[in-house]
């Protein structure tokens, strides 16, 4: 541990969800607060005019999120801020993210300075953390999660010229996978900090003795085209006939959830195939604890906290080839990597762990203790090392 406690400012959007901000920055800020650290949250909640027929689901957000709150015992402020879309992200970037924050960091600076800014998400959140570390006068330390990566960094493509110039700018990035890394490392000098940090599961929440069902089958993610929930069902609708036993539970809300249930009533496999909608995170590790095979071949992951949170339980995961879970997942020794979207490689999985079941039981418990060794406290401690790496650079320069 860190010999001097710090105090770290966050900032991360406020994600248009049931979590309180942003659940794995929560998880990543309390390990910190863990460690004897302070941290306070930034959470800026962005707002637009008619924002209730444009954005309703993010209208209701907003409307339920307090200026203040305290949670698990850290201070979160929700200031508002005017979100222009893509247009206004390409022209003005986070500058209006970091107007709404600034006055708060300020206030808090004043009162405690802070050591260092820590600042999820690159384009938007990046920017507005990178301005609001040099009005501070301290430290930025930038983690890249996904999307904000896979959306503007594409190789073979130019990125911004502010994106560039966050990349390199921070004094520290962190990347969840090896993957977005390798997207973002060519912009960054090689003497600067850069490290891959994955994220981590919380093990209070997973079954310490799991009761996995044979052929019971879970999918667990946002439902849009990427994460290949469509491919899935198909994959399980070619295994159903030969296997009567076998049961598919679908989790999480989203754009194709009319589409998943349609194909599902076209299947005829209402009594097989269960959409539980939005439910609770602990109910969501509870059923992925009665699973025998966590199945999700998506694209675009910059890392996958399910995944590793599916493994913890006991459950075999199938994850996608090229992919930022190939960190994690070695195909064949505790886990299963496809292509990603590809249905026939996916039931082919699905068919050999049906078949062959106790086979597998060596790799299920692989998969278990190395998903079970990637914790929020781990996490925590690799930040810490970052963030005093970066203090003291700073100090120096």
């Amino acid at each position: 541990m860190a010999e001097k406690k710090l105090n770290i400012l966050m900032m991360i959007h406020r994600q248009a969800d049931n979590s309180p901000y942003c659940f794995y920055v929560h998880e990543q800020a309390k390990a910190l607060k863990k460690r004897g650290h302070s941290v306070t949250v930034i959470s800026a909640v962005g707002v637009m005019p008619m924002m209730e027929k444009l954005r309703p689901g993010q209208a209701a957000v907003a409307k339920r999120t307090p200026k203040h709150d305290v949670v698990d015992g850290i201070a979160v402020y929700y200031p508002r801020y005017l979100t222009l879309g893509n247009a206004g992200e390409k022209y003005l970037g986070g500058r209006l993210l970091h107007m709404a924050a600034l006055p708060v960091a300020r206030r808090l600076h004043k009162e405690k300075p802070f050591d260092i800014v820590h600042v999820h998400m690159l384009p938007r959140d990046g920017h507005a953390g990178w301005l609001t570390a040099k009005a501070l006068g301290v430290p930025c330390a930038l983690t890249v999660h996904g999307t904000d990566i896979f959306h503007y960094f594409i190789p073979g493509k130019e990125p911004w010229r502010r994106n560039k110039d966050i990349a390199d700018g921070v004094d520290a990035l962190m990347a969840v996978s090896s993957l977005l890394m390798s997207r973002v490392a060519p912009y960054r000098r090689l003497d600067k900090i850069s490290r891959v940090v994955p994220n981590g599961v919380d093990l209070s929440l997973v079954p310490e003795k799991t009761d996995n069902t044979p052929r019971a089958v879970i999918s667990v993610g946002t439902l849009k085209a990427r994460k290949c929930m469509d491919r899935t069902l198909e994959a399980f609708a070619r295994l159903a006939p030969d296997y009567p036993d076998a049961t598919l539970t679908i989790v999480g809300i989203g754009e194709m959830e009319a589409q998943l249930k349609a194909r599902i009533r076209e299947l005829a496999l209402e009594d097989r195939v269960t959409m539980t909608g939005g439910i609770p995170h602990e109910e969501v590790i509870r059923l992925m604890a009665k699973s025998d095979l966590f199945v999700l071949p998506s694209w675009g992951e910059g890392y996958g906290i399910v995944y590793i949170e599916a493994m913890a339980a006991g459950c075999i995961a199938v994850g996608a080839l090229k992919e930022g879970i190939e960190d994690t997942i070695r195909h064949g020794e505790n886990g299963f990597l496809v292509p990603a979207g590809d249905t026939d490689r996916t039931e082919r999985v699905m068919r050999d762990v049906f078949e062959k079941g106790h086979a597998y039981d060596a790799l299920r418990e692989r998969g278990r203790k190395d998903a079970r060794q990637l914790t929020w406290d781990t996490n925590a401690e690799t930040v810490e090392g970052v963030y005093c790496e970066a203090i003291e650079r700073y100090a120096k320069r």
